[in-house]
């Protein structure tokens, strides 16, 4: 299953990433050629207003587990030989921080420059909890203390499985499913949703959606025993902070459809076009557009009337897709075989956004439209769109340099919730 490969190199990968016992810190000097923007900068002022956002509201997943060269730093390999695990070269450079303001700044210009309107940011424990520090560290001191944060929105990316395999004191039983039988699964899921209420959920660049912050949940696509009242419970949860949630889960497969799962969500999306249950695995991203394109026209005929449970609302088809798949090199350490699907052209791309543009489905008084990209800057598996060098061809899976940021622009819209980037004065 797809699902269980993609989560066991991101078990491996978030756990080499951050150093032990102690959090990030931002490098005295930057690990990469200094962008236009003065390292120092701080807006002039706040915008005084919203820009339009356009009816497609892009989000993509921004990951904030690197750290520089090293085996701990998130681009080369876990057992510390120094190979790449990684077929690009980020255009921030051959490594970098995600603690570093500069880092920050020019993933939130580029971003907003071409069409990206939020990020999901991976989140696995509470600050101070977890056996290799927590995501916390760089939420809180890094992207929430970025001086153009007013050009993009974010949510959280909630990691249910690192959640529970990274929390000491907690011994769960992955093997079967997400069980929420048991009271470890069901007590840290619901107590996490009043966190979040508590410390994010009113934080001022948080996507809502009619005043309802969005969550996306990864790792319940297999959820058995007492999940619908553990979802109950933890609207609650959040609704005694004053926080109406809107949740959105990956949760689409190619094989089967369970309408109790499906309705605990206000969406259902799927993280790649790497779908557990499908019947091949694509060999290229033109192929695996039509193969998506075959799983969300059934998915959204299956859901057609669904309401979410306990409310009045239809559950919805929010797409999620990746402009190709390359984990090659990060498998090879391991000793295992890796998976390839790689964009043969910008075309395959272009044709993979069109079927998540094509079966995107309104919310809200607003009509948006949200479409998911996975990832903005997962390097390991090459699901990129974050920019890379000009360094030789650009397809299949190479440096494709601004393509992938040009099709999000293209196909979505320009469009963002702040277009126009601030002006910086030297301090």
């Amino acid at each position: 299953m797809r699902k269980v490969i993609t989560f066991l190199m991101l078990v491996i990968l978030t756990a080499c990433t951050a150093k032990p016992s102690t959090p990030a810190r931002v490098p005295t000097s930057s690990p990469f050629p200094r962008t236009s923007i003065p390292p120092t900068a701080a807006p002039t002022a706040a915008p005084t207003a919203i820009p339009d956002p356009g009816e497609y509201i892009v989000i993509a997943q921004l990951n904030l587990w690197y750290f520089g060269p090293g085996c701990y730093g998130g681009f080369e390999a876990g057992d510390c030989s120094g190979k790449r695990t990684t077929p690009f070269e980020p255009a921030l450079g051959h490594t970098y921080f995600s603690s570093d303001p500069d880092v920050i700044r020019q993933q939130i210009d580029w971003a907003a420059d071409n069409g990206v309107d939020a990020f999901s940011l991976e989140w696995t424990t509470p600050r101070g909890v977890g056996c290799c520090g927590s995501m916390e560290d760089n939420i809180d001191d890094a992207f929430l203390k970025a001086p153009n944060l007013d050009r993009i929105r974010w949510v959280i990316f909630y990691d249910l499985v690192l959640r529970i395999l990274q929390t000491p004191g907690l011994n769960v039983d992955l093997s079967r499913g997400m069980d929420f039988d048991d009271p470890d699964v069901y007590n840290t899921f619901i107590a996490d949703f009043d966190h979040f209420a508590k410390k994010y959920f009113g934080e001022s660049h948080y996507l809502s959606i009619d005043d309802r912050p969005v969550i996306y949940i990864w790792g319940t696509w297999n959820a058995i025993g007492r999940f619908p009242e553990a979802f109950q419970e933890a609207r609650q949860k959040a609704a005694a902070q004053g926080y109406d949630v809107y949740i959105v889960g990956d949760i689409l497969r190619g094989d089967v459809f369970n309408e109790e799962l499906a309705s605990v969500y206000d969406a259902n999306t799927n993280f790649t076009f790497l779908i557990p249950g499908i019947s091949t695995w694509p060999q290229d991203v033109g192929q695996a557009a039509e193969i998506q394109g075959d799983v969300f026209k059934k998915w959204q005929a299956e859901i057609q009337g669904l309401k979410v449970a306990g409310r009045q609302e239809d559950v919805i088809l929010q797409p999620g897709w990746a402009p190709q798949y390359d984990d090659r090199l990060f498998k090879a350490w391991q000793g295992q075989e890796g998976i390839y699907v790689p964009a043969m052209s910008k075309d395959q791309v272009v044709a993979m956004a069109e079927v998540a543009r094509k079966y995107s489905e309104p919310v809200g008084s607003q009509g948006w439209k949200l479409i998911w990209i996975n990832t903005w800057n997962n390097w390991a598996e090459a699901t990129t769109i974050e920019p890379t060098i000009d360094q030789g061809p650009k397809y299949p899976a190479g440096n494709y340099q601004f393509d992938m940021l040009e099709i999000v622009r293209d196909i979505f819209g320009a469009e963002t919730f702040g277009n126009s980037a601030p002006e910086y004065t030297s301090p």
